[in-house]
């Protein structure tokens, strides 16, 4: 098993374990289906179930949740 914690500061500092889910056992039926469980794919997810909570929408991430660059992204704001 990967050690997930040393992807970044923020997944170290988790009190969670971090353990990826098993793979589809099967074929699923959905609405929409996002690849990706970054920021831009959790966030697609969240705003179309809010506008539209009927819709089955499935979210396929290879590795864990904020995985890639969401999860090593740093925060920069500027003013």
């Amino acid at each position: 098993m990967n050690d997930w914690r040393n992807i970044s500061l923020w997944m170290d500092q988790l009190d969670e374990p971090l353990t990826p889910r098993p793979p589809l056992a099967g074929d699923l039926q959905a609405d929409v289906a996002i690849i990706g469980a970054g920021y831009t794919g959790l966030w697609t997810a969240y705003y179309l179930k809010r506008q539209a909570p009927e819709l089955r929408i499935v979210i396929l991430e290879a590795k864990i949740a904020g995985f890639g660059a969401s999860g090593r992204n740093g925060g920069w704001l500027m003013g």
